[in-house]
């Protein structure tokens, strides 16, 4: 098309950043909001299409991983880390806290990858990382 931004979405992709909801038009805004996110040490993100596929990133320190829902009421899938004991808590966008096991936690770098993925391949599933029924 002429005069189309090739770097525009087709089809909008909600954003909350814990709990407050924000709106990017490109791949390039979204890049330059993980950046401003990443400077959180905690934190909540989802990524929700309109057709229903959604993935959030829960940041604590060093510790992340992500849950990836095909459509809403799905159980979906988490990340599957490295065999580690123990857990580490996840502070969600309503204030509650959970203890989650850390074997579900990723690399920071492979969990910043898998979103941009989902953005621009409009709710598609980065199969670069390993996942596990939740």
């Amino acid at each position: 098309m002429e005069g189309s931004d090739k770097h525009a979405l087709p089809m909008p992709i909600k954003v909350t950043f814990n709990g407050r909801e924000l709106a990017y038009a490109s791949i390039e805004e979204f890049g330059v909001a993980l950046d401003w996110f990443d400077r959180e040490p905690q934190f909540e993100l989802w990524l929700s299409t309109q057709a229903g596929p959604s993935i959030a990133m829960y940041r604590n320190g060093e510790h992340a991983f992500l849950m990836y829902l095909r459509f809403n009421g799905d159980s979906g899938f988490v990340t599957k880390g490295a065999d580690k004991e123990g857990t580490c808590t996840s502070k969600h966008d309503n204030g509650e806290m959970s203890e989650l096991p850390l074997s579900w936690c990723i690399d920071l770098e492979d969990s910043y990858k898998a979103l941009p993925y989902f953005f621009v391949n409009h709710g598609a599933c980065h199969d670069f990382v390993a996942w596990q029924e939740a």
